[in-house]
């Protein structure tokens, strides 16, 4: 019988029945960490009471039902325990007064998988940007550009506009040539000899002449000013037409959004799979737009401001919706040790248990292993896909990386119509790739040319600010057919802009053999997806086994094979536990695959 021992805030108590209890470890669907349920925890006596007057506090200053109580649970020596339990008592399920000191109620582990399925989804980021953990400086501005064809109707008149504006500009430099030559003409004096005693050569001006002539001269000019502005203005008009201008979408960095969520949680993050894709290169997420970058949304109020967080739409409103998703992308997985959160690839988690299953048999009476296969998950089509967007046209124009498909076949065959590889398997990725601009169009090229010509007019020439400098500065750009976004967008940033080769970067196939190829019942690299499954083994178990299993149930068996455990019903006070696990063993490699 093992020795342990129970305390509720520190306070030693003993639970009524506890020796009888069973504590179920579940991994089925949740390879990250156990769902542990232990049989409901019954306090009585005085210690039901106190307990609750704790769960009822709430109704006078208190924190009442919805704040765990720490429960600890121990076993071995008093003075040096061998291992220890932390979770607390959850009073928000099923909680059960009886009479008026007896309490039944849950437990659960602390920042276990359990907690944080709940906890992760009670909050947005809107919300951790409302208290100030989010600000403008975990935004990430993506530069944007429409490229779409204008209004014929309206071009075309701005286009003779300035064809004409241009034309009389042509004629007003030179009628100012002629006014320069009228007051030359006028400033000429006169020379004439002067009447009477003495007289001599005299030199003569013809002022009113000369004033008019200077009036003229000044009006042309300022008339030829005028026009200069026109033109700059039309041109102006022509380029919102044809380009409108870059605009920036605020966004997040995936790795900015696992962070701000674990600081909410107090937890740290651990993830060397989201370094790859932060250092050098952010991979950021833009959410779902319904606005032009930096102008307010129709009816916005006075108190609008743009920002980076997922809207209220968007799957990855929640920090469980992210956890969800980039899990999915990824064939990742976490889990919580020690107050930190560790987010990795699948795999990152084999063999990191010590744990070794016993060498017992299923069947123990005949000294027999009676075991079956997974060939239920065997998936024939495997599908890695982003989403369109149907505010961006793009994403059907340019169909590149945006789905792959893996699929599998026999690859010896008797009787090809009875074959049964079957499954789908579907990655459906909730964001749209994006179009990095490489390159200015033939119409850009075009206006770029006829504003060169307004720079120099203007003497703005080479100026990054110009209008043949803000032409430039397109590249690099997101390239949209919208202002707005019906789906969140992931880009790949790199000093402001987005870095080349989005699409290759970004690709599903990509994402196959950087991390799904994993599943693939065909051996790739030396990894496969099939097991050998055993079902309802007893074993000997005890407390310091079960803490071993918290946070993996990646173990290994007698023979040195690498296994998993599904389930586990430990009986507490007998030291027994009956599992349910499966063993990472080829089974058939009659198959051929092929990427599409």
């Amino acid at each position: 019988m093992t020795d342990i021992r129970h305390y509720r805030n520190g306070t030693l108590v003993n639970p009524r029945n506890f020796e009888s209890a069973k504590i179920i470890m579940d991994f089925k669907g949740q390879k990250e960490a156990a769902k542990i349920t232990i049989d409901s925890i019954e306090l009585v006596g005085a210690e039901g009471s106190a307990l609750r007057q704790r769960i009822l506090s709430g109704l006078s200053g208190g924190v009442g039902f919805f704040e765990g109580e720490p429960y600890q649970i121990q076993i071995g020596e008093l003075t040096n325990p061998a291992g220890t339990f932390d979770g607390f008592l959850d009073f928000s399920e099923g909680v059960e007064f009886i009479g008026d000191c007896d309490v039944r109620t849950t437990l659960k582990r602390e920042q276990g998988t359990d907690w944080l399925t709940e906890v992760a989804d009670g909050f947005s980021y809107r919300y951790l940007e409302s208290i100030g953990l989010i600000t403008s400086a975990d935004f990430d501005g993506v530069p944007v550009v429409k490229n779409y064809v204008p209004q014929a109707t309206e071009l075309l008149i701005l286009s003779i506009s300035t064809f004409l504006m241009v034309k009389e500009l042509i004629e007003n430099i030179q009628a100012i040539g002629e006014r320069t030559a009228d007051l030359t003409d006028a400033a000429t004096p006169v020379v004439g000899v002067s009447a009477g005693l003495g007289a001599g050569a005299v030199t003569a001006y013809d002022i009113g002449n000369i004033i008019l002539a200077a009036l003229k001269l000044v009006l042309q000019i300022a008339y030829t000013v005028a026009i200069v502005i026109a033109i700059i203005e039309l041109i102006e008009q022509i380029i919102e037409q044809l380009m409108p201008p870059k605009r920036i979408h605020l966004g997040m960095s995936i790795k900015t959004l696992f962070k701000k969520a674990c600081e909410h949680l107090n937890l740290s993050l651990q993830s060397s799979l989201l370094d790859s894709i932060d250092i050098g290169q952010r991979w950021v997420l833009i959410p779902s737009k319904n606005h032009r970058g930096g102008s307010p949304p129709t009816g916005a109020g006075a108190d609008w401001r743009e920002t980076g967080v997922p809207s209220q739409q968007d799957p990855t409103d929640t920090f469980g919706g992210v956890i969800r998703i980039f899990k999915r992308m990824f064939n990742a997985d976490y889990q919580i040790k020690d107050g930190v959160f560790i987010f990795e690839r699948v795999d990152f988690f084999r063999n990191q248990s010590n744990y070794v299953i016993p060498d017992t048999f299923i069947e123990q009476q005949q000294f027999i292993d009676i075991n079956t296969f997974n060939t239920n998950e065997i998936k024939a089509n495997y599908v890695i896909s982003y989403a369109f967007d149907s505010q961006d046209l793009n994403t059907l124009d340019v169909p590149d990386g945006r789905v792959f498909q893996a699929q599998l076949s026999p690859n010896i065959t008797v009787n090809p119509n009875l074959s049964i590889l079957k499954g789908l398997e579907e990655v459906a990725i909730p964001f749209s790739l994006p179009l990095r601009k490489d390159e200015l169009t033939d119409i850009e090229k075009a206006v770029f040319a006829l504003v060169s010509v307004a720079d120099a007019l203007t003497g703005q020439l080479g100026n990054p600010q110009s209008f043949s400098g803000k032409i430039a500065n397109r590249i690099g750009a997101l390239n949209l057919s919208s202002d707005f976004l019906s789906v969140p967008k992931l880009a790949v940033m790199s000093a402001g802009k987005l870095v080349k080769e989005q699409r290759q970067i970004l690709d599903s196939r990509k994402l196959w053999f950087d991390y799904h190829y994993l599943n693939s019942f065909k051996p790739i690299d030396g990894e496969h997806n099939q097991y050998y499954l055993y079902s309802g083994q007893k074993i000997p178990f005890c407390f310091a086994d079960f803490l071993s299993l918290l946070d993996n149930n990646k173990v290994t068996t007698a023979a040195g094979e690498d296994a998993e455990i599904e389930s586990l019903e430990w009986n507490v006070w007998e030291d027994f536990a009956v599992i349910d696990y499966r063993v990472n063993r080829l089974y058939d490699n009659n198959f051929k695959i092929s990427y599409l």
